[in-house]
């Protein structure tokens, strides 16, 4: 294994430390960082951690990825089964811990756009749309959005069109739920008073600079800021293991 921890293994180890023991946290499509924080997780600091895979298994036994993150292989030796559909009534239960979430634009309020660039009359791209999004993304006590890609066309000041509403389109009683931004440069949270995306840390061989410099809009550092933990060389090994064909690295190509 290089010393140089790479980004995609900087970035697993960032997601999977915004879980913490005993939470239930789901995945969905295209997601093969999730499964791998999940996974480091449960095999680490949250080994009672409900793990509920977007291929609709509950608590399987995963030992590596595949490139579809609803490959029936994820499925092995689950607990349970049900439709993915039926996470919408965990959520709305409150049962739900975590949740991961893609976004093509995230802006400074924590609003996510997966469905169009552009007018929505006439839009540039149509984008997958947000699923689950809409609906449970205010509802979920967390919700981890990742980046592969941070520069100033997916962080932007207002996204394009509402897909996940971040903290100025969601009711009071949901304000407090939080939003973490995890990308290729940094994480991101916002804990103020204004509910403004700001700068928790750091990769290393970045720069607080550097994520300012790549972002749509002005985005200061929170108090304390600082480098982003690095792995030790056993989680690593756990990543590589799990990824021998290095699906990881398919987000960033």
């Amino acid at each position: 294994m290089s010393d140089k921890i790479e980004i995609p293994d900087l970035m697993i180890c960032a997601m999977a430390s915004e879980i913490e023991n005993f939470d239930t946290v789901l995945h969905g499509v295209s997601s093969p960082l999730p499964i791998l924080a999940m996974s480091v997780a449960r095999k680490t600091h949250a080994p009672d951690m409900a793990y509920i895979s977007g291929a609709e298994g509950v608590d399987p036994e995963v030992d590596r990825v595949y490139p579809s993150s609803f490959d029936g292989r994820l499925n092995r030796n689950s607990v349970a089964y049900f439709g993915l559909h039926e996470a919408f009534d965990l959520a709305q239960r409150g049962e739900i811990n975590v949740m991961f979430l893609g976004a093509a634009q995230v802006d400074r309020f924590g609003n996510t756009n997966l469905s169009v660039i552009g007018d929505i009359d006439r839009p540039k791209v149509r984008l997958p749309g947000g699923a689950a999004s809409a609906f449970m993304m205010p509802l979920t006590p967390k919700v981890v959005i990742w980046v592969t890609r941070h520069n100033k066309r997916v962080f932007v000041e207002e996204v394009d069109f509402v897909t996940g509403q971040g903290y100025n389109h969601r009711a009071e009683e949901y304000k407090k739920n939080e939003i973490v931004v995890i990308s290729n440069l940094g994480v991101m949270n916002f804990r103020n008073p204004e509910r403004l995306m700001q700068i928790q840390s750091y990769h290393p061989g970045h720069t607080i600079d550097e994520i300012r410099d790549n972002t749509g809009f002005d985005i200061t550092p929170a108090p304390g800021v600082t480098e982003t933990p690095v792995p030790g060389a056993e989680i690593i090994n756990l990543i590589h293991n799990m990824d021998p064909d290095n699906v990881r690295w398919t987000e960033f190509h």
